[in-house]
């Protein structure tokens, strides 16, 4: 009977997840393994089976494999158990796993276990990796040692000492695929903690590699076979224990095995792993993230190192003859590396380091582990050549390399190397921005930014297809390379400033000490300070008002620097994320920029370009349905919306005027090609609150506003476009679209109170479960110089359901009218856009009637979040 030692197991957990929660660090996966191994050799001397099993000439091992073979047994983690046999395992074994491992799942440990004899157990690690890799974490916790001994000598007999090489190649096979599938958790904002790029099994690979290829017994022993240094291995210790104390509170909050830290989770971990305060305007979860991102970084840079040493020297390369060859005094190539010829030399000649990092990217070799360490410990010596004009011209031919594929940025980041030349990226370093928009650190998007810069002249690319013609055109294209490197260093400022302008003057500063011409430099600095101007024109503004195009053309003014900026913006849009970064978002820059360029190119006004366009598409609907009421129509209908629509959309559009019949109200839905989306276009009879009733019949159906456009036609009629996320079951749209057009007349018709609706009303878990992250207050702001004929209303809030209503409820309750929406989201809060006039045809206008605007619209927005 096992009992006693179960009750003993259950008081140990409950003891050590007291300690986790009192902050103890990697000590307390000893702890946990101890108490584990107590118990299994507390089961072999009481276990009835196991006796009867050694009694009867059938003697085994109890073998620790895996993580809990290495000691790193978390709370949650797994207990890999091999039961070894000698020759074979007899029929009674399964009395001995019932006895040993069915208590274990009754105090809901996850427990994989194995029973086995020698020879089947050498057979499946030769045919499985993973099977060989938890071998060599083997560790003998208890019966019959000769058994164990004997396995273990053949084991390394048969795949450590007779054939390495094939090891070593299917590790880094293993990193590749795993890499693949979990993603580069040094970077990611939802990391994977044990298999993402960085993780645990990262080191895991380290240690099995130096298990194979030195006969490792201890972590350590990997700075005694030299791929560690002293200071690398004490590093490395480090980045081990924080990311173990981060996965035992995970699993403690989480009250299971997991490893991927959720957003959900991230704040609460940083309280448990005592970040506290704002800190160099950072909040505590994104100096935790911060510290976190820094060590997975380290270590999946040294996995990278040992695998291009364990890779080359066990594969080698054929025939040196074909390999490039270093044009630099002082740099050498060999087996696909570029290391310093005399590392003694750096001190003489600091320069060294630019050479080899341009070298590197020359050749696209890595970077020796030598030579790493010796830029890491003589990094302080280029203070001495930073502001020579050679080093700023060998910097901007390696930013012209930068590419997925081989980035050498990413080592002189690593190496500490691109913070000492350019001070201000100190502040970006792993700088996190907690929010789901940003999904890199700062200091990564700028490399990535850079990189994607690069892939507009890649014909391989299919940025190059969208973007390459535009790339060609621009002149100086370094100093697009730069801005986009430099456009974010003014997030490591302190203080409130606009990091546009603040990242401007410190790239300003570092430039022109660097020797570079003035008008250069003038051109860097107007893209780092406007790199937001465009894509908040797009998203915030009527890019087909004429206004808005001539007011961008009067910002930008010279052709070749709208080309950069638009070039700028798209390659941060992209390298921020896919909430930065959509169809819609792209289309709307692309109309944007090919308008702003047409007035700065042609001096031609937009007002001619778009009159002969509105003629020519009302021909061309007259050729389609040519009737006097349509062509009377036509000439009601605004000029934005003949703009914006195509000739098709206005036909359709037509129709669905034609179909509201007594009931003044039409609902049409079409499901958006290559996309999840739906739109909807409601036309209707023009009414006060109208577009704020439309939305809450949508947020009333569980359907999430993506964007709106509002259009009013003459003869009060109105066009009301949504697109929509569609319903989250997908089963009976049909129907529940008709439920969705008959409470749109419902609510127009006074039968249906929408503000009572939405107040009685369960939402969707699904809806309910949207996760704001972020501490910034509402916000409400009025624009009356963006466009001479509306005043601009600017929202700020958190995203919940029902938001929308409030909003438009509150205007139509103000009096004002919506003549135009756009619905956004910027970062971690949504950005409502709403251009309004009053019922008589005015702007907002006076201090008393703004305040009075923005207090209805913040009360309202608190009111129904409430």
């Amino acid at each position: 009977m096992v009992q006693s030692a179960t009750v003993e197991l259950k008081k140990s957990r409950e003891k050590l997840q007291a300690l986790v929660r009192k902050g103890r660090g990697s000590a307390l996966l000893m702890e946990s393994t101890v108490a584990v191994d107590n118990y299994f050799s507390q089961c072999f001397g009481e276990s009835e089976s196991g006796q009867a099993l050694a009694m009867g000439g059938h003697p085994f091992s109890i073998v620790a494999l895996g993580g809990y073979g290495r000691r790193e047994h978390c709370l949650h983690s797994d207990v890999d158990i091999l039961f070894l046999f000698d020759k074979e395992v007899p029929d009674e074994a399964g009395g001995l796993i019932q006895e040993v491992i069915y208590p274990l799942w009754d105090l809901k440990m996850e427990v994989g276990y194995a029973t086995r004899s020698i020879p089947e157990t050498l057979e499946m690690a030769a045919n499985d990796l993973h099977v060989l890799t938890s071998i060599l974490d083997a560790r003998f916790l208890c019966g019959m040692s000769p058994i164990y001994s004997a396995f273990i000598q053949q084991f390394r007999s048969r795949f450590v000492e007779g054939n390495p090489k094939r090891i070593v190649t299917q590790i880094n096979d293993m990193c590749r695929s795993r890499h693949e599938t979990f993603g580069d958790a040094s970077y990611l904002m939802e990391p994977n903690i044990k298999n993402g790029k960085g993780g645990l099994r990262d080191y895991h690979s380290m240690y099995w590699l130096s298990r194979v290829l030195v006969a490792a017994r201890e972590p350590r022993d990997m700075e005694y076979a030299g791929f560690l240094s002293h200071k690398e291995f004490k590093r490395l210790e480090e980045a081990l224990a924080f990311i173990w104390k981060v996965r035992n509170h995970l699993h403690l909050m989480s009250g299971r095995k997991l490893d991927q830290i959720h957003f959900e989770h991230q704040v609460e971990l940083a309280e448990a792993m005592r970040f506290r305060g704002h800190t160099h305007g950072q909040k505590p979860v994104e100096r935790f993230m911060g510290e976190l991102h820094g060590h997975m970084e380290f270590i999946k840079h040294h996995l990278t190192l040992m695998l291009t040493q364990c890779t080359r020297s066990t594969k080698g390369f054929l025939g040196r003859s074909l390999l490039k060859r270093s044009r630099k005094a002082g740099i050498i190539s060999d087996g696909g590396l570029v290391n310093f010829a005399d590392p003694a030399e750096v001190v003489n000649r600091p320069s060294l380091i630019m050479d080899l990092f341009e070298e590197s990217a020359r050749l696209q070799y890595a970077l020796g582990a030598d030579a790493l360490r010796t830029i890491g410990e003589f990094s302080h010596l280029v203070r001495g050549f930073r502001r020579d004009v050679t080093v700023m011209k060998a910097m901007e031919r390696i930013l012209s390399t930068a590419t997925e594929k081989f980035n050498v940025l990413e080592k002189m980041l690593i190496s500490g190397f691109l913070e000492t030349l350019i001070p201000s990226f100190e502040g970006i370093v792993n700088r996190i921005q907690y929010n789901r928009y940003h999904i890199y650190p700062v200091d990564r998007h700028s490399l990535y930014t850079v990189q994607t810069i690069n892939e507009f002249s890649d014909p391989k690319s299919e940025l190059c297809t969208l973007y390459g013609k535009i790339f060609g055109e621009v002149q100086g294209k370094g100093r697009l390379l730069w801005a986009a490197l430099l456009h974010d260093i003014g997030k490591g400022e302190p203080g409130e400033e606009d990091h546009g302008i603040s990242g401007a003057r410190l790239a300003k500063k570092l430039l022109l000490s660097w020797g570079m011409g003035k008008k250069k430099v003038d051109d860097i600095v107007f893209l780092i300070q406007h790199h937001l101007y465009l894509v908040n024109v797009a998203r915030r503004r009527d890019i087909d008002d004429e206004e808005t195009v001539v007011s961008c053309a009067r910002t930008i003014r010279d052709p070749n620097r709208l080309k950069m900026l638009y070039l700028l913006t798209v390659a941060d849009s992209i390298s921020t994320g896919p909430k930065a970064w959509n169809a819609w978002t792209e289309n709307l820059l692309r109309d944007l920029f090919f308008k702003v360029l047409d007035i700065i190119e042609k001096g031609e006004l937009a007002t001619a370009k778009s009159e002969r366009c509105i003629e020519k598409k009302k021909q061309a609907v007259l050729k389609l349905v040519n009737t006097g009421k349509v062509e009377k129509y036509l000439h009601t209908m605004p000029p934005r919306y003949l703009l914006y629509a195509s000739v098709e959309e206005i036909v359709e559009h037509l129709r669905l005027y034609f179909m509201m019949g007594k009931e003044g109200v039409t609902l049409s839905i079409k499901r958006k090609e290559g996309s999840a989306s739906r739109r909807a276009e409601v036309c209707g009879n023009d009414r006060p609150g109208l577009f704020s009733k439309l939305a809450g019949v949508f947020t009333l159906n569980d359907l999430d506003i993506l964007y709106a456009q509002v259009y009013t036609w003459g003869y009060s009629t109105a066009l009301d476009i949504f697109t929509v996320k569609p319903f989250f079951d997908l089963t009976r749209e049909e129907e529940r679209w008709e439920r969705v057009e008959k409470n749109i007349k419902e609510a127009l018709d006074g039968r249906l109170d929408i503000h009572w609706a939405l107040m009685e009303k369960e939402f969707n878990p699904a809806i309910r479960k949207k996760i704001t992250i972020s501490d910034k207050p509402d916000r409400v702001e009025l624009d009356n110089l963006g466009s001479s004929f509306f005043t601009i209303i600017e929202v700020y809030s958190d995203d919940f359901p029902g938001l929308l209503f409030a909003v438009t409820d509150a205007i139509f309750h103000l009096d004002l009218n919506i003549h135009y929406a756009k619905i956004t989201t910027h970062v971690d809060q949504v950005v409502d856009i709403f251009y309004v006039r009053t019922v008589d045809g005015q702007k907002v206008i006076g201090a008393d009637a703004i305040a009075r605007v923005k207090e209805a619209i913040l009360e309202a927005i608190l009111r129904m979040r409430l």
